[in-house]
């Protein structure tokens, strides 16, 4: 899967409005993040550990962030989450 597969799968899971099929993927994105068949290029080791330790639902939620935020933005804008 290319990184454009990877987040157009996430948008899409997010316009759909979260179904089960949707959820189901999220989980399985969280767990290959767990045993690093995921990396997320924007997290230093030490980040990608840190959200690791977070659990699933913080891997998701870091997942579901980075979809509305922009690479190399500092901060997110007004409303995005």
């Amino acid at each position: 899967m290319t990184n454009t597969d990877f987040w157009t799968s996430i948008q899409q899971i997010i316009d759909e409005d979260f179904t089960s099929k949707g959820l189901e993927t999220l989980d399985l994105y969280a767990e290959q993040f767990v045993t690093r068949r995921l990396i997320y290029q924007r997290f230093s080791s030490q980040e990608h550990y840190g959200c690791t330790q977070g659990g699933t639902v913080h891997v998701i939620a870091s997942l579901l962030a980075g979809a509305d935020v922009t690479a190399n933005q500092l901060t997110a804008p007004v409303g995005s989450f």
